[in-house]
């Protein structure tokens, strides 16, 4: 049975804001990323992202804003960055979660609060974050000596016979 791939954000060239095109941006770098695991097609992206973080104001409180700084590192190659970012991203995202909570706020205001940041979303991006932390620690895991047989040099290639080795065996 042939499985139907989802179908990518729409594409959009207007937006009201860098914010509105930031949260697009991570979009569509979101579905090529990880749903179709196609990182050439996310890296279309990559400048547009990096302009977008650049032109927006100063927040240290925006989610969106982590989550694009976590996909331009990730895209970039740079998991320690990616990772630091992620790690935000989720801390911000729980905030959220507990604020939702109060009871100042009604069940649509609360489901507004959380769009694209519910309880689901939260789940994959933590899966995201430790995928990119298997990863890290791959990247860095040290190399393990190749075993070499008693007649091999260093370099894996057949070492010469001692001088008072004989080819035949002695009885």
């Amino acid at each position: 049975m042939i499985q139907k791939q989802p179908k990518p954000p729409s594409t959009r060239r207007r937006f009201a804001n860098s914010w509105g095109e930031l949260d697009y941006l991570c979009n569509k770098i979101r579905y090529w990323l990880y749903k179709r695991k196609q990182k050439t097609r996310a890296a279309r992206y990559l400048d547009r992202l990096a302009r977008i973080l650049r032109e927006l104001p100063e927040n240290d409180m925006a989610i969106i804003r982590e989550e694009g700084l976590a996909l331009l590192h990730e895209l970039k190659g740079e998991l320690g960055d990616a990772i630091t970012h992620r790690k935000r991203e989720i801390r911000l995202t729980e905030q959220l979660h507990k604020e939702a909570q109060s009871p100042r706020y009604d069940d649509g205001t609360r489901a507004y609060m959380l769009r694209g940041r519910n309880t689901i979303d939260l789940r994959q991006r933590r899966e995201i974050l430790a995928a990119l932390k298997n990863d890290e620690a791959k990247r860095h895991k040290p190399k393990q000596p190749k075993k070499l047989k008693p007649n091999q040099d260093t370099n894996g290639n057949q070492a010469p016979l001692a001088p008072n080795h004989s080819l035949v065996e002695e009885n």
